[in-house]
């Protein structure tokens, strides 16, 4: 098998606030999940929590049919990028199965709450959708919101 992409299912996790620092394995095959964390602090650092945190995905993926296997090792994400902070791509599916693209501006408010607008790229198109979204965070950063 040629190895997975280097990150495949490993996500980082830092929250200063919580003091939660570490990496966080998580795959799903047939419907089941397999998920373990990896602090930092209790693994002797960064680079040792990654480690720790390959081998375990590692392990799981050889647990896998082969099939599973080749894909975790080519699948490629194509994720539009904004290039903005606070603007994203998002694709959801419903419990129905119907899948949901949209550009979501998100912001802090002068009261400190977060706020999301979403724009549909189904109803705007992906271009307009996307400004609506730049222009919903510009305003919300402003106080227009």
């Amino acid at each position: 098998m040629s190895d997975p992409r280097p990150n495949y299912g490993i996500t980082r996790i830092d929250q200063p606030e919580k003091k939660n620092h570490g990496f966080y394995v998580r795959i799903t095959h047939r419907g089941k999940g397999f998920q373990k964390y990896f602090p930092d602090k209790s693994l002797g650092g960064k680079p040792k929590a990654l480690k720790a945190a390959k081998a375990y995905r590692d392990s799981l993926l050889e647990k896998m049919p082969r099939y599973k296997q080749e894909s975790a090792s080519k699948k490629k994400r194509k994720i539009k990028q904004s290039g903005i902070v606070g603007i994203t791509h998002v694709v959801s599916k419903s419990p129905k199965g119907t899948v949901y693209e949209y550009w979501q501006a998100a912001w802090v408010d002068g009261d400190g709450s977060r706020r999301t607008a979403k724009f549909s790229i189904a109803r705007y198109g992906d271009d307009k959708a996307m400004d609506l979204a730049k222009k919903a965070r510009r305003d919300g950063l402003r106080g227009k919101s």
